[in-house]
């Protein structure tokens, strides 16, 4: 293999994630949990209100009582655009996920990572990772191509899933 096509560096990654390694971000993912909830509730509600009433009725209310203002119209169109910025806003959130799961777990594209999986080694040349977060609970997805048995990059895309649990809030949840 080439030099040039050398991967840009192999880490062997534990199936749970220790406290040491998520400690430095804690207040980014506390924000991130944030943005996540806020983004939830908003979009909640633009979709539960876009399906009460159809817009045929809409649009005939417009005309019968409003003549040429159409206010449901208008507000039909600002829902659209709301609806549009809550999916700009569900990539930047899947963006600042994929950002802070490598910032934690020290891997890039392209790294190889070594890890087991459902009881075997698993070697991937990772595509994307990512994270998804509750209150004390931390659950890393990394996709990536498989490597063969013989060493060689594959065809296979498999995910990785690692784990992080807040010992302080299972200590919490235990008490209560």
């Amino acid at each position: 293999m080439p030099i040039d096509f050398m991967p840009v560096r192999e880490a062997t990654l534990s199936p749970v994630v220790s406290t040491a390694k998520v400690e430095p971000y804690r207040e980014r993912l506390l924000a991130l949990l944030e943005a996540e909830r806020v983004h939830e509730m908003m979009s909640h509600a633009a979709y539960s209100m876009e399906r009460d009433v159809p817009g045929e009725m809409l649009a005939l209310a417009d005309r019968i009582l409003f003549g040429d203002k159409r206010p449901f119209q208008a507000a039909r169109e600002a829902w659209r655009h709301l609806e549009d910025e809550l999916e700009r806003w569900e990539r930047e959130l899947e963006a600042e996920r994929s950002a802070l799961a490598r910032s934690i777990l020290e891997i890039g594209l392209g790294d190889i990572v070594t890890s087991q999986s459902r009881g075997r080694l698993l070697r991937l040349s990772v595509t994307g990772p990512s994270l998804y977060a509750s209150d004390g609970h931390v659950t890393f997805v990394i996709q990536g191509i498989r490597f063969r048995k013989d060493g060689t990059l594959g065809k296979l895309h498999e995910t990785l899933t690692l784990s992080f649990e807040d010992e302080g809030k299972r200590r919490e949840n235990r008490q209560k």
